[in-house]
């Protein structure tokens, strides 16, 4: 009796004893093996997609903001090129003024702008022959011996202009490139028909 009573036990600690450390076994043998069996390259292959999608996410953004400032920077941009188009018209109108009429004048003559009623000599004459800007030598004349070579070939240079110059008290010396004029006294412009000068305009 006692040996049928010790087999049996073996028998029940056979049967569910083993079978429960087996499935233990067998569990733990699966987990293994399901971790072997992923592959590190698709690990980092799923890394890198899942970077690409967060910096495609920001790029996005980024595009999107770009558009939104874009949208919004060109009125603004216009407006202040408009603005400061009208202010430099402005400006231009009201700093520059030329002379009306255009007047000669010796040193003793105020130089400025010149109107009918505050007659001054014109000291931003321009040729419109030569282009060249009208030079002043005060207290000066020039020599009877000026000829048009001279002043061609000599021009602006003043050290090389002032071999032709003579002292005259009270004299104004007038030269461009293709000109020249001495002036004792005030004159109006339009009696010197040989001189094609004009007012270049001043800043006031």
């Amino acid at each position: 009796m006692a040996d049928d009573l010790d087999e049996l036990l073996d028998e029940v600690e056979s049967k569910f004893c083993c079978s429960t450390s087996a499935s233990k076994q067998s569990t733990y043998a699966l987990k293994q093996t399901d971790q072997k069996c992923v592959n590190p390259e698709d690990k980092t292959q799923s890394r890198k997609q899942g970077y690409k999608k967060a910096r495609d996410d920001c790029d996005i953004d980024a595009m999107l903001q770009e558009i939104l400032d874009d949208d919004y920077q060109p009125t603004s941009t216009h407006e202040s090129i408009a603005a400061k188009t009208s202010r430099s018209d402005a400006c231009s109108q009201t700093m520059s003024k030329k002379c009306c009429p255009v007047f000669l004048g010796g040193s003793s003559v105020p130089h400025g702008i010149g109107t009918s009623v505050s007659q001054r000599a014109c000291n931003r004459l321009r040729c419109t022959s030569c282009d060249f800007s009208v030079i002043m030598f005060e207290d000066q004349e020039w020599d009877s011996s000026c000829d048009y070579l001279f002043f061609r070939n000599n021009m602006p240079d003043h050290h090389k202009l002032k071999a032709k110059l003579r002292r005259k008290k009270d004299g104004r010396a007038y030269a461009c490139q293709c000109s020249w004029h001495s002036a004792m006294s005030l004159s109006d412009l339009r009696e010197q028909q040989q001189l094609k000068w004009v007012c270049g305009k001043h800043k006031v």
